[in-house]
């Protein structure tokens, strides 16, 4: 080879291998924008005590609850605290609960107002997913709560009146039909407290992970 031939060839391979630096960094970087998204994401969650409310009325089925600030003024005295009471709970989700039925017990406003922010929470990471804000990988936790919303039947007549079937259906099939930890996460389904409603049947139920899909 002659001169300008090597120094060519030279040219063209640095020219590559600045290329594939910068491809390898712009990924990179890519990948760390949408795992700082997700973090946040996962961060508003835990730094807004109704949705940790919420998340714990799901997962208990009895007890004492801390109740948020922002919710204690629905209490008569402003109390702290709650007897968490699946009955009450499986009340405040109906979806023809009427008005005047609230006063009943002010349990059922904090109730339906907790689950409400906690399925719009869920509602925008799915939305965030389908658009590829970031990946199931990133936020792996909320796979969790796709399985927990599955078993919970009170909650599912509340999904579908009120517009979050969509959106809910899009994270369960994200969570257990993707590759997650959560995939064959199962929970008894939980659908007690519903059958106790004098008169009542549970309502629709949310669509749920069929296992022959993985055949």
């Amino acid at each position: 080879m002659d001169a300008t031939t090597i120094i060519a060839a030279v040219g063209v391979l640095g020219g590559l291998t600045g290329g594939g630096v910068a491809l390898f960094n712009s990924r990179k970087a890519v990948r760390w924008k949408r795992a700082e998204l997700a973090s946040n994401f996962l961060k508003d969650f835990y730094n807004t005590p109704e949705l940790v409310f919420a998340g714990r009325c799901l997962d208990w089925n009895g007890g004492k609850l801390v109740l948020p600030e922002n919710l204690r003024p629905y209490m008569p005295n402003g109390e702290q605290c709650i007897e968490h009471d699946r009955h009450v709970f499986a009340q405040a989700l109906r979806p023809d609960l009427q008005i005047h039925e609230m006063d009943d017990d002010p349990r059922i406003q904090i109730y339906r107002t907790s689950m409400d922010s906690f399925l719009s929470w869920l509602s925008l990471v799915a939305s965030a997913l389908d658009r590829k804000l970031f990946i199931v990988a990133d936020l792996q936790d909320v796979g969790y709560w796709a399985a927990k919303i599955q078993s919970e039947v009170v909650v599912h007549g509340f999904i579908l009146a009120y517009g979050y079937r969509e959106n809910i259906e899009k994270l369960i099939r994200f969570y257990r039909r993707g590759k997650s930890p959560y995939r064959n996460w199962m929970f008894p389904v939980n659908d007690y407290a519903a059958e106790q409603l004098v008169g009542r049947e549970p309502r629709g139920r949310v669509s749920h992970h069929d296992r022959s899909d993985d055949a």
